[in-house]
């Protein structure tokens, strides 16, 4: 990534050298044999981006005000919910996971309005949630500037609580099939994210819904575009607002994580579906509008605004022979692909040929020397392999283990039938264990075939101990945005550790295939794809099975579509790791008025793990001239500056 700040060198001797391209070179000529901007390396003390002024202490201003934290206020056991998995307070978490602001989850309503300044509760408040003392507590709490968002409120709440949000009536809830939200068309800064089609009129399904009866409040959404049935309102009380919204969290955030959304699905993988992540997107862009600071962890790496991440399904004899060329392609832009390769290492009359053996696994190590990495695309890729619950599945994809040997003479798929025989946990774990084995590697990532999917499936891939997964489109999950699977995919399944990847768009075409008369037409289908995406600042898992030529020269269509100081390429393992570590990366924000000047401060060990992280930084200041980051020990740390959009700065945390 090319330099995008210049550079002020403090040197031994105490002097302060600006430096306007900081490259370092190899010279002979210094006595280091190394120079910065061409200053001897021997002779630099410390090194900072000119747009910082160096705090000489390291310690944080008297004056500085910290930031607060947003606060997740957990009513689950206050409201006496019956779920032990915490559906809700999981998908409060996510949702401030993606807005990427710093949060802490309390049960003290106290702690939560004198340490935040954003409140988001978790579940429905009872008539007797909250006493008329703590209602007024909440109210003053968004006079002076917070911001409250709830689900759903009881239809029987009390005045007081109705008020607080600025509603007359709520209706007791109802299911509709198919049910829309249709976000309001005027200018409210809460909505600058919505701004596509699919965002305006985001997806619901049929899940319980309450009508809300503005009093006070204005209406920001309306259920299925239905001026008398408002959705979102919006109630401002001095310099702040509560904002409520007539759904529950669980049903619009991990609902369809689980893929158990109900008629919700507007397309396949070649679509852009983001009506999950709408409520993430509405709370930081509310969050930003009523302050004049805000810190968030941006969710591209690098600091571009979007990336492309190349995947390849490799499953069959065709594209493993072919793969080489799209291969030499990528590595010629110095991009380092993710191949998932199915490991079909016997013959199957009929169905499929052996091509992971002896004569293609020299081809196959070619990729691991030009830098790609390889990841499990199953053994046997069976087309029904998402086919079957119950009794069936265990009939027809147990978890039972096998040797190489046995499953090749057990797995079998009848072409006339379709009905298949095989194992789950052999097609996760031993796929892994044979390309791990056979190539000397360790294997992070799995793909299923057909993007097929069973309740076993997480069992597998955290015996299989698999990083990453990619067996959901965007579409069907209902999210741009990565998230850890469940066991069985099920509400009370714990976490497996495993990081979803959703798929966002391929040569996979439902209806009209993608073939060599209309490549072109479809590669422009993907840019037009990307460009929505980035608008949210979400980055492209592309799949492109390299079989032929002409798919090769589509990718290469939309890779020049685009500037790459502006948007870069991934691989899909390193977008994974970058995803963990912006889950885990904690930090610390304050503002100094007198200085207009922003300090962030995390742990050492925090900042060098995550050299591809930024924080962005939002404000309504014109002339915040100042922006550093400290350790814990007050070291500052060199960094980059980039700019997002007007007062939208980012702090990239590698300095190069």
């Amino acid at each position: 990534m090319q330099s995008v700040a210049q550079f002020t060198v403090q040197t031994t001797n105490g002097n302060t050298t600006d430096v306007s391209e900081g490259h370092f070179s190899r010279t002979a000529n210094n006595q280091s044999g190394f120079s910065f901007g061409g200053i001897d390396i021997a002779d630099i003390y410390e090194i900072h981006s000119a747009a910082y002024v160096p705090d000489s202490n390291g310690s944080i201003p008297q004056d500085a005000v910290k930031l607060k934290r947003a606060a997740i206020l957990d009513l689950t056991q206050a409201v006496m919910e019956n779920e032990s998995e915490q559906r809700n307070l999981y998908s409060c978490q996510y949702m401030l996971l993606i807005a990427g602001m710093p949060y802490f989850v309390t049960t003290s309503l106290e702690e939560a309005v004198n340490e935040s300044s954003l409140i988001l509760i978790t579940s429905t408040p009872a008539d007797t949630t909250f006493t008329s003392e703590e209602i007024a507590m909440l109210r003053n709490y968004a006079s002076n500037g917070g911001l409250l968002f709830a689900p759903n409120i009881n239809s029987w709440a009390t005045n007081e609580l109705k008020d607080l949000f600025g509603v007359s009536n709520v209706s007791y809830p109802t299911k509709k099939a198919g049910c829309t939200l249709v976000w309001s068309s005027d200018k409210q800064p809460e909505l600058c994210y919505i701004d596509e089609p699919e965002e305006q009129t985001t997806a619901i399904g049929s899940i319980n819904v309450s009508k809300l009866t503005p009093s006070t409040g204005e209406a920001l959404g309306y259920f299925n575009g239905d001026s008398a049935s408002i959705g979102v309102v919006k109630n401002t009380i001095g310099n702040g607002a509560t904002y409520l919204f007539g759904l529950q969290w669980r049903d619009v955030i991990q609902r369809g994580q689980l893929d158990q959304d109900v008629n919700t699905n507007r397309g396949s993988s070649n679509t852009f579906e983001p009506s999950a992540d709408m409520y993430p997107l509405f709370i930081r862009a509310a969050y930003t509008a009523a302050n004049p600071v805000i810190t968030w962890k941006h969710t591209v790496p690098d600091g571009y605004h979007a990336v492309l991440i190349p995947t390849h399904d490799c499953d069959s004899r065709t594209a493993i022979d072919s793969m080489y060329k799209m291969a030499e392609y990528e590595q010629s832009i110095g991009l380092r692909a993710h191949y998932f390769i199915t490991v079909h290492y016997f013959r199957q009359k009929g169905y499929m040929s052996s091509f992971w053996n002896e004569e293609t696994l020299p081809e196959i190590k070619k990729l691991l020397r030009s830098n790609h990495t390889i990841g499990s695309h199953s053994i046997c890729h069976f087309p029904d392999f998402g086919t079957y619950k119950g009794t069936a599945l265990d009939e027809h994809f147990p978890m039972k283990q096998y040797t190489r040997e046995e499953y090749a003479d057990y797995a079998t798929h009848d072409m006339e039938s379709g009905k298949s025989y095989g194992s789950t946990w052999a097609e996760l774990v031993l796929s892994k264990q044979i390309i791990e084995e056979d190539l000397g590697i360790k294997v992070r990532a799995f793909r299923s075939g057909h993007l097929c999917t069973n309740s076993y499936m997480p069992e597998a891939h955290k015996i299989a101990a698999y990083d990453f997964s990619s067996c959901y489109t965007a579409s069907s999950v209902q999210s741009q945005f990565p998230f850890i699977q469940r066991m069985r995919n099920e509400w009370e399944g714990a976490p497996t550790g495993t990081l979803q990847m959703p798929l966002h768009f391929s040569d996979v075409y439902k209806g009209e295939s993608m073939n060599e008369n209309n490549y072109k037409e479809k590669a422009h289908e993907w840019i037009r794809l990307f460009n929505k995406l980035k608008g949210n600042y979400a980055s492209s898992i592309i799949l492109v099975h390299p079989n032929r030529g002409w798919k090769m020269i589509a990718q290469k269509i939309l890779v020049d579509s685009f500037n790459q100081s502006d948007c870069g390429l991934y691989n899909f393992i390193d977008y994974g790791d970058f995803w963990l570590g912006r889950d885990k990366f904690d930090y610390d924000a304050f503002f100094v008025p007198e200085e207009n000047k922003v300090i962030i401060k995390a742990k050492s060990a925090d900042i060098a793990a995550n050299p591809s992280l930024a924080i962005a930084i939002e404000t309504q200041i014109d002339d915040l001239s100042t922006i550093v980051l400290i350790d814990e020990h007050g070291v500052e740390r060199p960094t980059q500056m980039r700019t997002l959009a007007p007062n939208r700065q980012l702090l990239i945390l590698s300095p190069q």
